[in-house]
């Protein structure tokens, strides 16, 4: 996979850390992101050799979970990153291809309500009850809008792709496959689904400056970013 895979990810990341200073004020407190624990024990079965992806490398199977989860229409990504340089990170959104997006996202205490749709970019951060408007003009908006570009998430594996089957097992009730690759410091675990589309559900990387949990769901499923009623947004 190496660093490239991921790297726009931690760019995005920074971005939105330094949008939410700017944007949240003083802020409220909310629990601490706690630093992404190493991934759970697959199950023990052996490492899939029968059924349709036996005769598939890990690496075949990792640049077509990329490829899936970039054709899909809209998902769910709840990140939790560690950063050496730039502290935890948390991030819970709903997006689709169309740049429309909502949920959460939080830089250590700071916590951010985040919903975009079209230009508009509405910000509330925890425990306030006005929204703040901006769009994707603006520096901050710009910097937050970013964060809900679903495409941006998933870059391609790069030749040097050397991700290895390992055992099976399930992610949210679906059967999944475990890869692995190893890049220095850094270990990447992946879960891919075994049935229906080939979907990347979960990567775990423990080790190295950034390490953390990329959960991906709801394939396909309506992204419900509406605007808030007036009476929630602040006066500008």
């Amino acid at each position: 996979m190496r660093r490239r895979t991921i790297a726009t990810s931690t760019v995005l990341f920074v971005c939105a850390t330094t949008a939410l200073t700017a944007c949240s004020g003083s802020g409220t407190a909310a629990k601490d992101s706690a630093a992404p624990q190493a991934p759970a024990a697959a199950s023990p079965a052996a490492a899939a050799s029968k059924g349709p992806d036996a005769d598939r490398t890990g690496g075949q199977m990792f640049t077509d979970a990329l490829k899936a989860n970039r054709q899909a229409s809209s998902l769910r990504l709840k990140a939790d990153i560690n950063d050496r340089q730039d502290g935890p990170t948390k991030l819970d959104l709903a997006m689709d291809t169309k740049g429309n997006c909502t949920g959460t996202i939080g830089a250590g205490k700071d916590a951010v309500g985040l919903i975009k749709t079209g230009t508009a970019v509405y910000l509330r951060p925890q425990g306030m009850a006005k929204w703040t408007k901006t769009n994707t003009e603006s520096a901050d908006g710009k910097d937050l809008a970013s964060v809900c570009d679903l495409n941006s998430y998933l870059g391609a594996p790069g030749k040097d792709n050397a991700a290895k089957k390992g055992a099976t097992t399930t992610v949210d009730g679906r059967p999944a496959i475990v890869l692995t690759e190893k890049d220095g410091a850094e270990s990447f675990t992946l879960d891919v689904a075994t049935s229906g589309r080939p979907y990347l559900l979960k990567m775990v990387t423990v080790g190295g400056d950034s390490p953390g949990t990329f959960d991906f769901s709801h394939f396909g499923e309506p992204v419900h970013a509406v605007a808030p009623p007036k009476s929630s947004i602040a006066a500008s």
